[in-house]
């Protein structure tokens, strides 16, 4: 220990006397290792720590497989299994929840609404913030004349409350129903669900219909149980419960296709949340690849500047050997200065982690109607991962000049001062410049390539009409009740089109762009007693008018008209490219095509082909589309989206559009938006690769300038005696510049000679996230060369014109 602190205390001695060099190595790494650990800290808070919940390795997830997708239960099938069940102590139900009117103080506005059952806190070991959380109890007050209770997440209450302490008691109104407010839950308490706290939590009513499957369970180990046990008790009387809870309405296809569902058992100690985590993983774990790398050439980068100080530090090492130093104490000495610094800049890492994991939720969550909820403190994970990379980084970059001061030999050195030795960078030193080059020019062909995909992205034409405005309707509190949706559409239609600037105007049952729509296969009616043929097709639930409203063209047939009501044959219209692969020998129309397994979509007949256009997948130039026309299916006429063709600006018209729809009574705008808006939005996740990715290349291309930069002027330093002998002979300062850029131009073509290979191999790995663009890409390949070498150029020539300056008698006088 005495040796310990000796030695520690002189390295923060030798360290303090070069505060620069500190400096740059500590914020490097402090950057290196604090990107590292703020992605890692979003991997670790959505996909590897535990729930907060009591014992969380007891609980297992429960799923109906239905064509190879997990999906929900019904509440009959939730009753049965808990009643046929015995592996698990208890069993939660429990609804993920969605956008619901809620009215607080009279002010009327959405919020993410949970149904649970009775014993959801209670088996989830969750505590309240304030008041109580549901009991078993609360089920059953329906019929009593007591107020039905409501749970408030700790979020949501800071968000509408403002955090009064006294909200306990106070009365909400959720679709028009009163509610009071019995408790609220901790911070973080998200319940089942990563990232996803309901703002409300209400107790689940029990519903007896059959054919709605929409309920999620969990179920806690019994001691001694196993997920394999559990699974294979379930299975073996799964086909009971499907007997049990079949609809004996719904005979045919869809009857077929319930009986051949499955059942999943498995763990679900991490929690659930397939969506968030899609989103989330992709660009994390590609981010995670890049930062990676820039870690690796921040540690060769300061491997190189330490070797160099090793080689002005040769004298000192000599004296100490002379001293009675060994070659263990001086190796000992140099590794516990890299460790000092990787301490150090894990330590700033931190602190770059704690601010760049929130500033990634909220650049990759932009849009997003309800907040993502994410613990990032730092728990044993990232604590853990922090350490070690700090542990390994100064290890890494401590082994070269460990290695250069343990066998430089005392005796030739101890005769010479350091300046009088001549040669250039050293091999070792060359061999780290050129990793780096090597490094940094697969980090940049890989920003590259993003930014580059990202840019394409942007341009693509949607085939969509870009002057239309979108806005999101919800209804108000009882505002659907005894209302006719179809009079009250047209009514709702005739008055926006008759605002000034509005030439049309169209309902649709989703958004536009949509990617989470509704997706089935679609089919003709000779492969209708086979369920899985087809094409899988999206689908749009459209008003007559809405195809020419956002810019679609028939190719062939008609439109949908106003007499496509319930009371006429069922119609559809088919994308060209679905038409197409259903009927490749033959036209299309006045054929019939089957949508999905629901009985009213079982005999579709086709009136038109649509264009083809992004509508659903930005990606993808033609996906197919069925269009299904919204006046056949009044009751799916709800929480519907408005789309405006204009001849102005459409934000312009959004406030005139806006009191229109409030004047009749029966909903409000939630949002508004354009297509341009709504195509930005949809392309965050590829923004946010492409923005965080060509940072990241700069932050690679500037250590490796910064490496051989300050390996270029060691050299220099030390060969200044002889530069001076030989400019003293007749050497001119532009043969000496020449000389040295030679030395650092060699290295640089080496290190793009075999980094080139290098990043076209690891470029393959991004294929799948590109758009429109090669992973081999070669005019990319050649700017990024051509920016490294530019880059490192300038970085070696300071260097060299300061050699070229050098006084001959001055630097001859030296010694």
């Amino acid at each position: 220990m005495m040796n310990f602190w000796r030695t520690l205390k002189y390295t923060l001695r030798v360290l303090g006397k070069h505060p620069g060099f500190a400096c740059v190595a500590v914020l490097s790494l402090g950057l290196g290792i604090g990107a590292n650990t703020a992605i890692f800290s979003l991997l670790d808070a959505l996909l590897l720590r535990d729930l907060p919940v009591r014992q969380p390795e007891r609980l297992v997830e429960l799923s109906v497989v239905r064509r190879g997708n997990k999906i929900m239960f019904s509440f009959p099938m939730y009753r049965e299994i808990e009643r046929g069940q015995k592996v698990f102590s208890s069993l939660i139900g429990w609804s993920f929840g969605g956008a619901t009117d809620v009215e607080i103080n009279g002010l009327l506005s959405q919020a993410e609404v949970r149904s649970v059952t009775g014993n959801y806190y209670s088996e989830l070991g969750a505590t309240p913030l304030l008041g109580r959380l549901l009991a078993p109890a609360d089920v059953n007050l329906a019929g009593t004349g007591t107020s039905p209770v409501a749970v408030l997440s700790y979020e949501f209450w800071q968000r509408r409350f403002g955090g009064a302490r006294d909200v306990v008691g106070k009365q909400i109104a959720i679709e028009g129903q009163p509610f009071a407010i019995v408790g609220v839950s901790r911070r973080w308490f998200t319940g089942m669900t990563v990232g996803a706290a309901p703002d409300i939590t209400t107790p689940m009513k029990p519903n007896d219909n059959r054919a709605m499957l929409w309920v999620f369970i969990t179920g806690r180990l019994k001691d001694g149980v196993t997920v394999a046990q559990a699974r294979a008790e379930l299975q073996s009387f799964w086909p009971e419960v499907l007997r049990r809870t079949a609809s004996t309405e719904t005979p045919g296809l869809r009857r077929q296709l319930f009986f051949s569902m499955g059942l999943d058992v498995s763990p679900a100690a991490t929690g659930m949340n397939a969506t968030l985590r899609s989103h989330f993983t992709r660009p994390l774990y590609v981010l995670m690849g890049i930062v990676g790398l820039i870690l690796l050439v921040a540690c060769l980068n300061l491997a190189s500047l330490m070797l160099a100080r090793a080689a002005a530090r040769s004298h000192e090492m000599s004296v100490r050997v002379a001293l009675g130093a060994n070659r263990w104490t001086l190796a000992r000495q140099v590794l516990t200065e890299s460790l000092a610094l990787s301490a150090a800049g894990a330590l700033l890492g931190l602190a770059f982690a704690y601010w760049g994991s929130r500033l990634l939720v909220s650049l990759l969550t932009e849009g997003y109607l309800t907040p993502v909820i994410l613990d990032l403190r730092p728990d044993w994970h990232v604590l853990l991962l922090t350490a070690s990379v700090a542990v390994l980084t100064g290890i890494l970059f401590g082994l070269a000049p460990a290695w250069r001061a343990s066998r430089e030999d005392p005796a030739s050195l101890i005769q010479q001062n350091a300046r009088s030795f001549v040669g250039g960078t050293g091999k070792l030193g060359k061999v780290l410049i050129v990793t780096q080059v090597a490094l940094s020019l697969v980090v940049l062909l890989g920003a590259g390539l993003l930014v580059r995909s990202f840019r394409k992205l942007c341009a693509i034409d949607p085939g969509l009409e870009q002057g239309v405005l979108e806005m999101s309707l919800a209804p108000r509190p009882g505002g659907y009740q005894n209302l006719d949706m179809k009079s009250y559409g047209r009514q709702l239609l005739v008055r926006v089109s008759s605002i000034p600037g509005v030439l049309s105007a169209g309902f649709a049952g989703a958004s536009v762009p949509e990617p989470e729509g509704w997706r089935d296969t679609v089919s003709t009616m000779a492969a209708a007693t086979n369920p899985d043929a087809g094409v899988m097709a999206n689908e749009a639930s459209v008003s007559p008018g809405l195809i020419p409203t956002l810019g679609l063209t028939l190719v062939r047939g008609r439109s949908f008209e106003e007499s496509d009501d319930e009371h006429h044959p069922h119609v559809a219209i088919l994308s060209s490219s679905l038409a197409a692969r259903l009927f490749p020998s033959g036209d299309a129309l006045g054929h019939r095509v089957r949508f999905g397994f629901m009985p009213e979509f079982q005999n579709l007949e086709v009136v038109g082909i649509a264009s083809d256009s992004r509508l659903f997948d930005l990606h993808n130039p033609a996906p197919p589309v069925i269009f299904i026309p919204l006046l056949q299916y009044p009751d799916s006429v709800q929480f519907g989206h408005l789309f405006l063709r204009t001849c102005e600006a459409p934000e312009a018209l959004a406030k005139a559009v806006g009191t229109e729809i409030e004047s009749l009574g029966h909903e409000y705008p939630l949002s508004t938006k354009t297509i341009p808006q709504t195509v930005s939005q949809a392309l965050v996740e590829e923004r946010v690769i492409a923005m965080l990715s060509s940072f990241f290349g700069a932050l690679a291309l500037l250590p490796a300038s910064i490496g051989l930069y300050g390996l270029m002027s060691y050299a220099v330093t030390r060969r200044t005696r002889e530069i001076g002998i030989r400019m003293t002979l007749g050497a001119l300062p532009a043969t000496v510049l020449g000389g040295v850029l030679r030395e650092v131009l060699t290295l640089l073509l080496i290190g793009l000679g075999l980094g080139i290979p290098c990043a076209l191999a690891a470029s393959r790995l991004l294929a799948s996230t590109l758009f429109g663009l090669s992973p081999h890409d070669l005019p990319t390949l050649a700017a990024v060369s051509l920016l490294l070498l530019a880059v490192a150029l300038f970085a070696g020539y300071l260097p060299a014109r300061r050699a070229s300056h050098i006084d001959p008698m001055t630097a001859v006088r030296m010694e």
